[in-house]
């Protein structure tokens, strides 16, 4: 049996779809994960690791790849800086004002996601994570077609790790 306060906080999800939100949580992860099909190569390449495997996942369900933005991406990279460094805590604070931002940005989004985690993981390590709770599997199999990530370390070399995931008229996504 898991303690449940773990969870609320290493794990955290959050979904506006048409003006709802959810939020969800899942059983922690630790370790730092096997990387056995493709490893973790230096920091800086952690949120293209991520995107492979949110990819491949995506991928085993029949579902399209999602595309990696950098207005989303800034958007996540700036939560898990604030969280990393205490002005945040960690969890959803500001959620709205980030999608806002992205929208004055790339336009109107139909629909968004946010999934957070931190801790000592590897990139295959927190996607797996996600993958087994059913509130960030949501998200991550949600009808999204862009999808921003960051991460930042904090005290201890802790990462802190934040998805977005942004519905986008694909004439539109590009901008």
């Amino acid at each position: 049996m898991f303690n449940q306060r773990y969870c609320k906080i290493l794990f955290l999800a959050a979904a506006v779809i048409t003006g709802s939100s959810t939020m969800a949580c899942s059983k922690p992860v630790t370790g730092s994960g096997s990387t056995s099909e493709r490893s973790v190569r230096n920091e800086s390449d952690m949120d293209e690791d991520i995107l492979f495997f949110v990819n491949k996942f995506r991928r085993s369900k029949g579902l399209k790849p999602l595309e990696l933005n950098g207005v989303l991406s800034k958007e996540a990279r700036g939560h898990s800086k604030d969280m990393a460094s205490g002005r945040t805590g960690f969890g959803h604070e500001g959620f709205e004002s980030r999608i806002d931002d992205i929208s004055k940005s790339i336009g109107t989004v139909r629909a968004a996601a946010e999934n957070v985690a931190y801790g000592n993981l590897s990139a295959e390590a927190v996607v797996d994570g996600w993958i087994k709770s059913p509130g960030h599997r949501k998200n991550m199999l949600g009808d999204f077609n862009l999808i921003g990530i960051g991460t930042a370390k904090g005290k201890g070399n802790i990462v802190f790790f934040t998805q977005i995931f942004v519905n986008k008229p694909a004439a539109q996504a590009k901008k």
